[in-house]
């Protein structure tokens, strides 16, 4: 899984991470570092659509 800790008041990407655990901290820091005027988020990216390879599109290259 990936894991972005997004500023949701700016919609600033601060970081996209891999654990969950290390994503939760960063986000509490800079929350902390802002003095919790911005509101922080963890967002998991989620895969709902992969386009086929070309050589498996139609069966072989055209």
């Amino acid at each position: 899984m990936t894991y972005r800790v997004i500023n949701l008041s700016t919609g600033e990407i601060e970081a996209e991470l891999s654990d969950f655990g290390i994503a939760k901290r960063l986000a509490d820091k800079i929350a902390n570092d802002v003095g919790h005027r911005e509101v922080i988020g963890v967002v998991e990216l989620v895969t709902r659509y992969e386009t086929p390879l070309a050589d498996q599109e139609h069966g072989g290259s055209q």
